[in-house]
């Protein structure tokens, strides 16, 4: 127990040393601060996403018809993006999410866009080769494209990406 005092004794005095200048304190605050400011900055472990099929029962609880482009990248059918004139769709961890179309960016088939944005996601899509002249109605079935999916997270770094079918159609 004596040993115990005698230590908290010196760690007391320890502490009742001169006290700092207001420059000295001034640059301990500011170093203080900036280290507050880089701990915040740094970002977040990547989480890489995996888009699940956007399938039947999302499509119609939705309403994700009309002029579409659906993405199916990989070997897979199952589509994995619906991107509309307004709008475009992927499912998240079992959750469809919306991402908004950015205006400004290239037009693509069925006056779909490049660019979506969501809260959480930057959205961008592209196709290779040319529309038919008949803008794939459903008479003459969908235009048929290489298409290209890029998702990156709110940091901008790339967290799916996949090549595959892109399948754009009027209805």
């Amino acid at each position: 127990m004596g040993r115990w005092a005698a230590t908290a004794a010196l760690l007391l005095l320890a502490g009742c040393g001169e006290s700092a200048t207001p420059e000295e304190q001034a640059m301990e605050d500011a170093r203080d601060i900036a280290q507050v400011h880089a701990a915040n900055e740094v970002m977040p472990p990547i989480e890489l996403v995996s888009p699940e099929p956007i399938l039947l029962p999302d499509i119609e609880r939705y309403d994700l018809y009309g002029q579409t482009c659906n993405y199916a990248p990989g070997t897979s059918f199952g589509t994995r993006v619906i991107s509309r004139e307004a709008d475009a769709f992927m499912k998240i961890d079992g959750e469809v999410v919306r991402f908004a179309a950015d205006p400004g960016s290239r037009e693509l088939p069925m006056r779909t866009r490049s660019l979506y944005n969501s809260r959480e996601y930057a959205l961008r899509l592209a196709v290779d080769g040319e529309e038919t002249p008949e803008g794939g109605t459903e008479a003459d079935g969908p235009n048929e494209f290489e298409g290209a999916v890029t998702l990156r997270d709110r940091y901008g770094r790339v967290v799916y990406e996949g090549v595959g079918l892109a399948q754009c159609k009027a209805g």
